[in-house]
């Protein structure tokens, strides 16, 4: 599974230290919720889940695959038949 980290920066510039909770509006937003020590703010980021859904990088298909076909392996090796 690939991912693409999210880019949270304080307004002063740098990235915080901490993050204090992640969570999800009743609008369907995302929220991040961090800490800047630097210049000591709380922050809060909000998205969409549609803009959270253009983030995504695309599905690795190729690490799908090659991943099915080792956990087909090991199901066979422990006397598991599988369906290619």
């Amino acid at each position: 599974m690939g991912y693409r980290a999210m880019q949270l920066a304080c307004y002063c510039g740098q990235v915080p230290d901490r993050i204090l909770e992640v969570g999800f509006t009743s609008n369907r937003h995302v929220v991040v919720h961090f800490w800047c020590s630097a210049c000591s703010r709380v922050l809060f980021v909000s998205h969409s889940l549609d803009e959270c859904e253009k983030s995504c990088p695309p599905p690795d298909v190729d690490a799908e695959s090659q991943s099915s076909a080792e956990d087909a392996r090991f199901l066979n090796s422990i006397g598991i038949t599988t369906a290619e």
